[in-house]
């Protein structure tokens, strides 16, 4: 019984119910600080500043509301995924963190061993993140006058160059997904740039255009081997 609980649907459903609360208590825990201020001295935003507010933050960032969750779920799975979006840098941190504990461990992401590492190394680096931008807090105010202009400039590299290194890990397992995602995302990107499309659309295409490869390279596969039976 216990086995059938920790392989089936029934864990993955109380993963789920637990992530949602504590989405529910995080979203509570950002307000108490605009609620304390509102409460004792009085101080809250107008309503129409606040959607304007929430326009820009939409209009920045409303496509990776939709993107990241998608994209990132194969590596992350269910635990991780909600643990990534309570304490942020999806991207930067959190999904890089989950595959290299899926790499040292040699298991697969998309599978339950994968999920658990994707887990304990999701959850290893909130502890290092909070613990690194503490420390920064207080002294990096402090350091970063006094370093190189050319290294300072180099932190913008950090994060395509982390995005680099996980679509590689990941590539790698099947190489016709990795370059087809990369050959057809180059395309769309040269079409878009040529039409002028928005950013943000072109990320939802691009997106889907990786989902529609490798779903189209597993139904092939699967009808290759159907034939082959046959």
């Amino acid at each position: 019984m216990h086995a059938e609980f920790n392989t089936g649907s029934e864990f993955n459903k109380t993963l789920i119910t637990l992530g949602i609360a504590t989405l529910c208590f995080a979203l509570i825990a950002n307000f108490i600080p605009a609620i304390y201020l509102f409460v004792f001295h009085g101080i809250i935003p107008k309503g129409e500043d606040i959607l304007k507010i929430w326009g820009v933050a939409a209009a920045t960032y409303g496509v990776s509301w939709v993107v990241q969750p998608i994209a990132y779920y194969g590596v992350l799975g269910t635990s991780g995924s909600y643990i990534t979006w309570v304490a942020g840098s999806a991207g930067d941190i959190r999904l890089p963190a989950a595959a290299m504990a899926q790499k040292v461990a040699g298991v697969e992401s998309g599978t339950h061993e994968g999920d658990i590492m994707a887990t304990i190394g999701v959850a290893s680096s909130v502890f290092v993140s909070v613990a690194f931008v503490t420390l920064f807090t207080f002294i990096g105010a402090n350091v970063l006058p006094h370093l190189p202009q050319f290294f300072i400039k180099s932190f913008s590299f950090i994060l395509p160059a982390l995005f680099a290194a996980v679509y590689m890990e990941v590539a790698r397992k099947d190489i016709r997904a990795g370059v087809g995602g990369i050959v057809v995302a180059m395309i769309l990107t040269y079409i878009g740039i040529q039409l002028k499309a928005p950013g943000w659309a072109m990320t939802l295409i691009i997106v889907a255009s990786g989902v529609a490869v490798n779903r189209i390279l597993y139904v092939y596969d699967r009808s290759k081997k159907g034939t082959e039976k046959a």
